[in-house]
């Protein structure tokens, strides 16, 4: 077993290699460069705010989605093989986090509960990469053949829906109880409608509309790709300069705060003892 998975990484390292040496730079011109730029700085900018709301998704401190969109990066420069895909935290992933673990230990906002939460995250993440190594190793990829389309697009709307529910509440302005039932979710909505904040509802759809105002004219004229390409770029920037230079934070709109600098110390006890195994892995 050890020999054929070493066999395994020794074939998929020198194809590796192979591609590398395939990329001719050469042909690399300044166009190339152009775009490679501002594409690395609308992801740079929008990882930031993007990663951060991922982990309020998921019910975690803002500081562990900066640490889910760097590493993966990371590691998927020395072992992935495409220059198009993108790696890191998602919202769907968060929201399935969040469901599983608050029935596990509660809500993620009790300071009682906090500090356990953060832990049985870390140990699904473990869990997570052994099961994606397996599949990877067992070359388990084939089984994607058999979903439907209709798998597919019906988890993508509803998927959609969620995540709109669940992102609804920070452009609103109050906390909405949790709910896995959307007309419980759309009724709390209406109940708490009392402490709704008009400063956060401006902030947040001005934002949208931008993005969506970005993102016709980048369509209507083609020649003008950066338009759409910079949208996010531009709306992040520009939220921050407004919130800095009016002082909304001081004016009733919340925003992130101080976030811990540097990494977490990483240790096995983050990992073992694996208490709650049979939950982490069960329905």
């Amino acid at each position: 077993m050890c020999q054929y998975f070493f066999r395994h990484w020794q074939t998929y390292f020198s194809q590796q290699q192979r591609q590398i040496r395939g990329t001719n730079l050469r042909h690399y011109c300044q166009k190339h460069f152009w775009c490679d730029v501002v594409a690395g700085l609308t992801v740079g900018v929008m990882v930031v705010p993007q990663g951060m709301s991922y982990a309020k998704l998921a019910g975690l401190p803002v500081q562990y989605g900066l640490y889910g969109a760097l590493f993966p990066v990371w590691a998927y420069a020395v072992f992935g093989s495409s220059r198009q895909l993108a790696v890191g935290p998602v919202a769907i992933v968060s929201l399935m986090l969040e469901s599983g673990l608050s029935r596990i230990v509660g809500a993620s906002d009790n300071d009682a509960n906090s500090a356990l939460y953060e832990n049985l995250a870390i140990q699904t993440s473990l869990l997570v990469a052994i099961t994606y190594i397996l599949l990877g190793l067992f070359r388990l990829g084939f089984v994607t053949v058999f979903l439907s389309h209709a798998v597919t697009s019906g988890f993508t709307t509803g998927a959609s829906v969620i995540i709109g529910c669940s992102q609804l509440k920070y452009i609103l302005g109050y906390d909405v109880p949790r709910s896995d039932v959307l007309h419980e979710m759309i009724k709390n909505f209406i109940n708490g409608i009392g402490e709704f904040n008009y400063k956060t509802f401006l902030m947040g759809g001005s934002s949208l509309v931008v993005l969506v105002v970005l993102k016709y004219l980048g369509r209507r004229y083609p020649n003008k790709e950066w338009i759409r390409a910079t949208g996010p770029l531009f709306v992040s920037s520009l939220s921050i300069l407004v919130t800095y230079l009016g002082d909304l934070s001081e004016k009733g709109l919340p925003i992130v705060g101080t976030i811990p600098r540097g990494f977490p110390s990483c240790t096995a006890k983050s990992w073992f003892p694996l208490t709650h195994f049979g939950d982490l892995i069960g329905p």
